[in-house]
């Protein structure tokens, strides 16, 4: 009996590790797991500032790991993100560095095998306003960051507040391209 459970216990242990792909595989099957093996999202973890017209932008990125997505249906090894923008003054403008980690609005989604990571960003507080951010280190160091934030299509709907606004006083919450420094 005791070869039979040590035996069972070897085949699952295989099957499990089977299941572990790194981060830059795509096409997963159900229950797998997209592990960091290699450590390639630790640097990108901290405190990252930088400032951009006239704006300072601070942003905490996290690993979250073995976090299961419902859409996919794979666990995966991840970086969430929650930020901050003050103006010149020093008045916050947008800040959610203190929400609960299962409600950031900054998510990662994909390693590139060149070393950049994408993650999408969506703010329900802003009528969903939304997009892809690529995040990538421009120094061997890994001190600084390269943030590049593409919006996504957004449609303002009635309940929107900042419909019919012309499109350069719409919030900005995020920089389009910024390089930051780690804090």
């Amino acid at each position: 009996m005791k070869k039979i459970i040590l035996f069972t216990i070897l085949i699952l242990s295989i099957t499990y590790k089977a299941q572990t792909y790194p981060l830059t595989e795509t096409n997963l099957p159900e229950n797998s797991y997209r592990k960091d093996i290699n450590n390639d999202l630790i640097p990108f973890e901290g405190n990252w500032k930088g400032s951009w017209k006239g704006k300072f932008f601070t942003i905490n990125l996290k690993k979250i790991i073995h976090d299961y997505n419902d859409n996919l249906k794979i666990y995966n090894d991840r970086l969430i993100g929650k930020f901050q923008v003050k103006d010149t003054n020093g008045n916050i403008l947008f800040d959610n560095l203190n929400i609960e980690d299962n409600k950031a609005k900054i998510e990662g989604s994909k390693m590139f095998s060149t070393g950049k990571y994408v993650l999408t960003y969506s703010d329900p507080n802003l009528c969903l306003k939304g997009g892809m951010i690529f995040i990538e280190f421009t120094n061997s160091s890994k001190s600084e960051m390269k943030f590049k934030f593409m919006d996504g299509s957004q449609v303002l709907n009635s309940e929107c507040f900042y419909r019919g606004w012309p499109a350069d006083q719409r919030p900005e919450p995020l920089p389009k391209e910024i390089v930051l420094t780690k804090q």
